[in-house]
């Protein structure tokens, strides 16, 4: 773009500015170093910020080109404005809450996530927790190694999958994978809420939709969240929705912490009408080392480490250094958030 009637360095042919080596600032490294390699093999330069410090990464953005941004960390106005010639923010995955999208757009600067790439890991992850909760997992454990489990066995209740009623709140690319896995493996009934999703989806999967969240969950032997996180779904699992399960239900959530009020959830846990919960991601993360739920005997957790399978890591890097390696030459990239962005006056497309 020229402005003030000088030129940019985005208005310089991608062949000529690939000779000068472009930049990409990955706050945090790639989950896979095939990524660096990719972008190096394209004539850009990675440079790695490993720290949470936002300073650092805005004394690094000075004349970056890309910024490739890993889960907590949070890409501001403020970031943004400290690199004149950033042309491209990528995701690490699919979610998109720690990007101030509408400042990107106004910006004129493309934002990329990665649609689909999680949806097999997550799945089988969601699987995992609910397994683990309904089986006790953490407990048998714990008992078999300190050798108090087999004065136990005998009071032990332990529950199958196969058969339940689970409700989905999400029906997107994770949520629907889900939902086979739920049905072929286990021959689950599934309900799910999605206000948004195309009726035709749930025919395809099997899937019961539910047009009223509560009354879905009345349902429910175990709820499994596979939401994005928006204004409209944060905290919208609180105490009316727990109430509304079923005594004795398993609730997990391998989508975004912020997705329940993990207070409501304690609470609902402590007094025994949740039987158990599994939880890969929470808000904030990580907790407050004194937060009342990790010291919870009912709660499973893992480190937000559902969608970081080899595999899943592997083709995230690979999709995000492709991404940012076609919008550095001025064509669109596939998974565009703000689209609109590339043609509008105020875009950093490369000429």
């Amino acid at each position: 773009m020229v402005a003030d009637g000088g030129i940019t360095k985005n208005d310089i042919p991608w062949e000529e500015q690939s000779a000068m080596t472009m930049k990409a600032v990955l706050w945090r490294p790639m989950y896979d170093p095939g990524g660096h390699d990719l972008l190096r093999a394209a004539g850009i330069e990675p440079v790695v910020v490993d720290s949470p410090d936002a300073d650092q990464v805005k004394a690094a953005l000075g004349n970056a080109n890309a910024l490739w941004v890993r889960t907590p960390e949070r890409v501001t106005a403020e970031i943004m404005d400290a690199a004149p010639g950033l042309t491209v923010i990528s995701t690490s995955g699919f979610g998109t809450d720690n990007i101030d999208i509408p400042a990107a757009t106004a910006r004129g600067i493309l934002v990329v996530n990665h649609l689909g790439f999680g949806r097999t890991p997550v799945a089988e992850h969601t699987v995992m927790l609910l397994l683990a909760c309904l089986k006790q997992l953490t407990w048998g454990d714990r008992a078999a190694r300190d050798g108090t489990a087999w004065s136990q066995r005998q009071g032990l209740q332990v529950y199958e999958l196969e058969g339940r009623t689970v409700g989905l709140v999400g029906l997107g690319y994770i949520g629907s994978e889900l939902a086979k896995k739920l049905r072929l493996a286990f021959n689950c009934r599934v309900l799910a809420y999605d206000p948004y999703v195309n009726a035709r989806l749930a025919l395809v999967t099997g899937v019961e939709m539910c047009a009223d969240l509560h009354a879905m969950l009345a349902q429910c032997d175990a709820l499994a969240m596979a939401a994005e996180l928006t204004d409209e779904t944060r905290n919208m699992i609180g105490a009316a929705e727990l109430a509304a399960l079923p005594e004795g239900a398993v609730v997990v959530n391998a989508a975004r912490g912020a997705l329940i009020d993990l207070a409501a959830l304690d609470a609902a846990l402590s007094s025994g009408h949740i039987r158990a919960a599994g939880l890969d991601v929470v808000f904030p993360e990580p907790l407050p080392a004194d937060h009342a739920l990790l010291k919870n005997p009912k709660v499973i957790f893992t480190p937000h480490t559902a969608g970081v399978t080899q595999e899943a890591s592997k083709a995230l890097a690979i999709s995000a250094a492709q991404q940012i390696t076609t919008a550095l030459k001025g064509e669109m990239p596939p998974f565009p958030l703000n689209p609109e962005v590339w043609d509008s006056p105020q875009s950093r497309r490369p000429g």
